[in-house]
């Protein structure tokens, strides 16, 4: 028997659904790697012979859970959460198609922005970043050479700058053009992109010049509470794009 109308199930996935999908991915990717990373070296999963055929003579040593950066974390006991995220978020941006553009408009379409971010975020994943100093727990077994690294920066430099301006453009836009900027949940998209910029235009200025000038600048780990910043304010963005409830969890435990 054939189920009535309102009971049949939607194969679409709404755009609502798409975006809040992104902002959790975005959002929770930092703290899934460091997380992820320090329990697996606390219970030494990784020198476990259940898990793992081990070698006495050589076993593995962490240099510590938190990383220099979140690209560093693709060396480490989590690398497969770090590219499988991302390639989960390229995913999702190649199928997001938004709205077209019209006559007036700044910028491009929301499918063109989606698309570069997407192939961005995919150029992040398989071009991992190098690094000067050796990287002691790396279970990949090698490093890439500074060459790949710039590939690596200039991909991850250019997938924020995408979703910077895309939080600010693209999400800002109206119904009537003269309207654009104007909406409700406007000035927290702009906050949004400004953050990522910000947070963008840090990583080298801390660097380059701050943490060679200030050496107890060089145990705060700059890039990587940089680029976890920026990550939030990319999930923030497209959860609040998807109409998230950010009230829900509160709202449950009744604070």
């Amino acid at each position: 028997m054939n189920k009535p109308d309102n009971q049949k199930l939607n194969p679409v996935v709404s755009y609502f659904t798409m975006r809040k999908a992104i902002g959790w991915l975005g959002m929770l990717l930092p703290f899934l790697l460091l997380g992820g990373n320090y329990i697996l070296n606390l219970t030494d999963v990784f020198n476990n012979d259940w898990f793992f055929k081990s070698i006495k003579e050589c076993p593995y040593e962490s240099s510590g859970s938190f990383k220099s950066s979140v690209s560093h974390y693709y060396y480490t006991t989590v690398g497969e959460i770090f590219t499988g995220t991302l390639c989960a978020v390229a995913l999702f941006m190649f199928c997001y198609k938004g709205h077209p553009l019209r006559k007036g408009d700044w910028g491009l379409s929301d499918n063109a922005m989606t698309n570069l971010a997407g192939t961005f975020a995919l150029g992040v994943a398989f071009f991992p970043t190098g690094s000067e100093l050796a990287i002691k727990d790396n279970l990949r077994q090698f490093l890439s050479s500074e060459n790949i690294g710039y590939v690596h920066y200039g991909c991850a430099a250019a997938f924020f700058l995408t979703l910077a301006f895309m939080s600010i453009l693209n999400f800002r836009r109206s119904k009537e053009q003269q309207l654009f900027g104007t909406g409700p949940d406007d000035p927290f998209f702009l906050k949004c992109g400004i953050v990522m910029i910000t947070c963008l235009v840090l990583v080298p200025v801390f660097n380059m010049w701050l943490e060679p000038k200030f050496e107890f600048l060089q145990h705060i780990h700059s890039t990587f509470l940089l680029e976890a910043i920026a990550l939030i304010a990319f999930g923030m963005s497209w959860l609040k794009k998807g109409n998230a409830d950010f009230k829900y969890v509160p709202k449950k435990l009744g604070l």
